[in-house]
Protein backbone atom coordinates (compact mmCIF):
# COMPACT_ATOMS: atom_id res chain seq x y z
CA UNK A 1 0.00 0.00 0.00
CA UNK A 2 2.99 2.32 1.08
CA UNK A 3 5.11 1.57 -2.05
CA UNK A 4 2.08 2.13 -4.43
CA UNK A 5 1.39 5.38 -2.63
CA UNK A 6 4.77 6.40 -3.50
CA UNK A 7 4.52 5.31 -6.60
CA UNK A 8 1.78 7.57 -7.49
CA UNK A 9 3.51 10.43 -5.61
CA UNK A 10 6.72 10.27 -7.41
CA UNK A 11 4.52 9.79 -11.07
CA UNK A 12 2.84 13.05 -9.94
CA UNK A 13 6.63 15.10 -9.20
CA UNK A 14 7.97 13.70 -12.65
CA UNK A 15 4.60 14.90 -14.39
CA UNK A 16 4.63 17.94 -12.57
CA UNK A 17 8.25 18.63 -13.45
CA UNK A 18 7.79 17.69 -17.12
CA UNK A 19 5.23 19.70 -17.62
CA UNK A 20 6.32 22.73 -16.06
CA UNK A 21 10.34 22.67 -16.25
CA UNK A 22 10.99 20.68 -19.37
CA UNK A 23 12.92 18.67 -16.76
CA UNK A 24 15.84 16.71 -18.93
CA UNK A 25 17.48 13.94 -16.99
CA UNK A 26 20.36 11.83 -18.03
CA UNK A 27 22.61 9.03 -16.85
CA UNK A 28 19.51 7.07 -15.22
CA UNK A 29 21.29 3.42 -16.63
CA UNK A 30 24.20 4.03 -14.44
CA UNK A 31 22.26 3.37 -10.95
CA UNK A 32 22.81 -0.01 -10.19
CA UNK A 33 19.55 -1.75 -10.05
CA UNK A 34 20.87 -3.78 -7.15
CA UNK A 35 23.40 -3.31 -3.75
CA UNK A 36 24.33 -0.87 -1.80
CA UNK A 37 24.36 2.58 -2.83
CA UNK A 38 24.98 6.46 -2.23
CA UNK A 39 23.70 9.01 -4.88
CA UNK A 40 25.86 12.54 -3.70
CA UNK A 41 24.09 15.59 -5.51
CA UNK A 42 24.88 19.61 -5.02
CA UNK A 43 21.48 21.41 -3.34
CA UNK A 44 20.50 24.46 -5.03
CA UNK A 45 16.49 24.99 -3.67
CA UNK A 46 13.94 22.31 -1.84
CA UNK A 47 12.90 21.17 -4.79
CA UNK A 48 16.23 19.35 -5.21
CA UNK A 49 14.93 16.19 -3.24
CA UNK A 50 11.59 15.75 -4.96
CA UNK A 51 13.20 16.09 -8.54
CA UNK A 52 16.07 13.06 -7.64
CA UNK A 53 13.95 10.85 -6.35
CA UNK A 54 11.16 10.59 -7.88
CA UNK A 55 13.34 10.07 -11.04
CA UNK A 56 15.78 7.71 -9.32
CA UNK A 57 12.65 5.98 -8.37
CA UNK A 58 12.09 5.03 -12.01
CA UNK A 59 15.40 2.37 -11.77
CA UNK A 60 15.32 1.36 -7.93
CA UNK A 61 13.33 2.23 -4.22
CA UNK A 62 15.59 5.13 -2.62
CA UNK A 63 16.05 6.40 0.68
CA UNK A 64 16.84 10.44 1.60
CA UNK A 65 18.88 12.59 4.75
CA UNK A 66 16.27 15.18 5.49
CA UNK A 67 16.48 17.75 7.41
CA UNK A 68 14.25 17.41 11.41
CA UNK A 69 12.20 20.16 10.85
CA UNK A 70 10.56 18.47 7.97
CA UNK A 71 9.56 15.80 10.40
CA UNK A 72 6.87 18.17 12.29
CA UNK A 73 4.93 19.37 9.26
CA UNK A 74 1.62 17.44 9.22
CA UNK A 75 1.40 15.22 6.32
CA UNK A 76 4.55 15.66 5.17
CA UNK A 77 6.31 14.39 8.39
CA UNK A 78 4.10 11.38 8.16
CA UNK A 79 5.07 10.86 4.20
CA UNK A 80 8.22 11.35 4.21
CA UNK A 81 9.24 9.05 7.34
CA UNK A 82 6.79 6.01 5.22
CA UNK A 83 9.19 6.77 1.96
CA UNK A 84 12.36 6.14 3.39
CA UNK A 85 13.71 9.48 4.67
CA UNK A 86 16.12 10.17 7.50
CA UNK A 87 15.28 12.59 10.02
CA UNK A 88 19.07 14.69 10.30
CA UNK A 89 19.36 17.31 13.23
CA UNK A 90 21.87 20.07 11.61
CA UNK A 91 22.09 21.51 15.15
CA UNK A 92 23.52 18.74 16.93
CA UNK A 93 27.11 19.48 18.10
CA UNK A 94 29.66 16.81 16.03
CA UNK A 95 27.15 15.73 13.79
CA UNK A 96 23.77 13.80 14.18
CA UNK A 97 25.21 10.08 14.97
CA UNK A 98 21.74 8.34 14.99
CA UNK A 99 20.94 9.71 11.79
CA UNK A 100 24.57 8.65 10.31
CA UNK A 101 23.49 4.93 12.12
CA UNK A 102 20.28 5.25 10.24
CA UNK A 103 21.58 5.92 7.18
CA UNK A 104 24.43 3.36 7.97
CA UNK A 105 21.35 0.52 8.05
CA UNK A 106 20.06 1.61 5.05
CA UNK A 107 23.12 0.43 3.23
CA UNK A 108 23.78 -2.26 4.93
CA UNK A 109 20.11 -3.55 3.65
CA UNK A 110 21.54 -2.72 0.15
CA UNK A 111 19.93 0.38 -0.07
CA UNK A 112 20.23 3.52 -2.48
CA UNK A 113 20.86 6.46 -0.23
CA UNK A 114 20.53 9.91 -1.48
CA UNK A 115 22.62 12.63 0.38
CA UNK A 116 23.59 16.44 -0.41
CA UNK A 117 27.04 16.72 0.89
CA UNK A 118 26.91 20.32 1.11
CA UNK A 119 24.28 19.93 4.21
CA UNK A 120 21.99 22.94 3.27
CA UNK A 121 21.16 24.88 0.25
CA UNK A 122 23.92 26.41 -1.13
CA UNK A 123 22.10 29.50 -2.08
CA UNK A 124 25.02 30.50 -4.96
CA UNK A 125 27.45 30.25 -1.88
CA UNK A 126 30.66 27.63 -2.02
CA UNK A 127 29.77 25.57 0.64
CA UNK A 128 32.44 23.16 2.48
CA UNK A 129 31.54 19.89 1.84
CA UNK A 130 29.91 17.61 4.86
CA UNK A 131 32.35 14.70 6.08
CA UNK A 132 29.91 12.09 6.62
CA UNK A 133 29.43 10.77 2.99
CA UNK A 134 32.79 9.72 3.40
CA UNK A 135 32.46 8.14 6.53
CA UNK A 136 28.92 6.37 5.39
CA UNK A 137 30.72 4.99 2.05
CA UNK A 138 33.99 3.57 4.40
CA UNK A 139 31.70 1.89 6.66
CA UNK A 140 29.15 0.65 4.23
CA UNK A 141 31.38 0.01 1.57
CA UNK A 142 29.16 1.25 -1.05
CA UNK A 143 30.09 3.19 -4.28
CA UNK A 144 28.85 6.57 -4.51
CA UNK A 145 27.14 8.00 -7.63
CA UNK A 146 27.52 11.29 -8.53
CA UNK A 147 24.96 13.66 -9.97
CA UNK A 148 24.38 17.46 -10.37
CA UNK A 149 21.28 19.27 -10.73
CA UNK A 150 20.38 22.35 -12.69
CA UNK A 151 18.59 25.81 -12.42
CA UNK A 152 16.33 23.93 -9.53
CA UNK A 153 16.59 27.35 -8.11
CA UNK A 154 14.64 28.38 -10.81
CA UNK A 155 11.81 26.29 -10.26
CA UNK A 156 9.39 28.81 -9.19
CA UNK A 157 9.72 30.91 -12.99
CA UNK A 158 9.44 27.52 -15.02
CA UNK A 159 12.82 27.64 -16.15
CA UNK A 160 14.24 24.45 -17.53
CA UNK A 161 15.74 21.94 -14.98
CA UNK A 162 18.27 19.23 -15.84
CA UNK A 163 19.76 16.51 -13.74
CA UNK A 164 22.59 14.97 -14.79
CA UNK A 165 24.44 11.38 -13.31
CA UNK A 166 27.39 11.07 -13.44
CA UNK A 167 30.66 8.98 -12.34
CA UNK A 168 30.97 6.42 -9.83
CA UNK A 169 33.43 6.48 -6.63
CA UNK A 170 35.06 4.73 -4.18
CA UNK A 171 36.46 5.46 -0.70
CA UNK A 172 39.74 4.78 -1.03
CA UNK A 173 42.14 6.39 1.27
CA UNK A 174 45.83 6.37 1.20
CA UNK A 175 47.47 4.18 3.62
CA UNK A 176 47.74 5.16 7.41
CA UNK A 177 45.59 7.99 6.75
CA UNK A 178 43.83 9.85 9.59
CA UNK A 179 40.25 8.92 9.15
CA UNK A 180 38.84 11.63 9.91
CA UNK A 181 41.00 14.08 7.28
CA UNK A 182 40.00 10.95 4.94
CA UNK A 183 36.73 11.32 4.81
CA UNK A 184 36.67 15.00 4.33
CA UNK A 185 39.26 14.99 1.88
CA UNK A 186 36.60 12.24 0.16
CA UNK A 187 33.67 14.52 0.68
CA UNK A 188 35.42 17.72 -0.86
CA UNK A 189 36.33 15.53 -3.95
CA UNK A 190 32.93 14.51 -4.50
CA UNK A 191 31.82 18.13 -4.89
CA UNK A 192 34.58 18.48 -7.25
CA UNK A 193 33.56 15.41 -9.50
CA UNK A 194 29.74 16.62 -9.11
CA UNK A 195 30.77 20.26 -10.18
CA UNK A 196 32.87 18.69 -13.33
CA UNK A 197 29.38 17.34 -14.54
CA UNK A 198 28.46 20.38 -17.36
CA UNK A 199 24.71 20.69 -18.26
CA UNK A 200 25.72 20.50 -22.23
Amino acid sequence: MIKASLDIVFFIFRLAFRTLNSIEVTGLEKIPRTGPLIIACNHLSNVDPPALLSFTALVRRVNVMAKKELFAIPVLGWFILRWGAIPVDRNREGGDLGALRGALGALKKEGCLVIFPEGTRARGRKLPAKAGVGFLAHKSGAPVLTARIFNSDNFLKLGKITIKYGAVRRFEPAAHADPKTAYGQFSESLMSDIFSITEE
